[in-house]
């Protein structure tokens, strides 16, 4: 269990760079990040959720947060829903046939291959957060313990997984050193 949490916060710390590339470049996984690009990105999420600006994060203050992000990423799935259905019904009557159905999922099994697309079960836990992970992470993050989490102490762990994503030192995190360090990760 103890190994189940820790990879999930490593992927979150890991995925921070390419989230904040996506933002900008469409497509953050296939993208470099610098250290720089990095800490502006964590300094934006954490003006986000220091909602009063006292320069700390309070639990309640991340628990809205995390509230707010489960709405929006459940009007981005249900965006997604509707653009898949428009997509598979191909004549366009509000309706999917069973031809309909069977001619999308060929496609896609043909884009996918075997269907298998990595580990999204577990990622999909970790994406939409469980309480007592969160919780848990809430804490972590919280180092001196005092119920806050100030600027610092949001940024510590980030950057210090960059610093050890980056192999060659030179300041950017590629997509071969991120997924080497995630591989590294998952086999600890």
């Amino acid at each position: 269990m103890k190994k189940i949490l820790l990879l999930a916060a490593a992927a979150g710390v890991l995925a921070v760079p390419g989230m904040a590339i996506a933002e900008h470049h469409g497509h953050g996984k296939d993208q470099p990040m610098t250290r720089a690009q990095l800490q502006q990105k964590l300094d934006e999420k954490f003006a986000k959720i220091d909602t009063n600006k006292d320069g700390a994060i309070t639990k309640a203050e991340s628990d809205a947060h995390r509230e707010a992000m489960k709405k929006e990423w459940a009007a981005k799935r249900a965006e997604r829903h509707n653009e898949r259905f428009t997509a598979m019904d191909t004549d366009k009557d509000g309706q999917i046939s069973k031809a309909e159905f069977d001619a999308a999922h060929a496609a896609r099994a043909e884009k996918w291959g075997d269907g298998k697309r990595g580990d999204r079960k577990i990622m999909r836990g970790h994406h939409m957060g469980h309480g007592e992970m969160r919780g848990d992470m809430f804490a972590k993050l919280d180092a001196n313990s005092d119920g806050k989490v100030t600027k610092a102490e949001f940024t510590a762990k980030p950057l210090e997984m960059f610093g050890k994503a980056d192999a060659n030192k030179d300041g950017t995190v590629t997509p071969e050193e991120r997924k080497a360090a995630w591989d590294k990760m998952r086999s600890e």
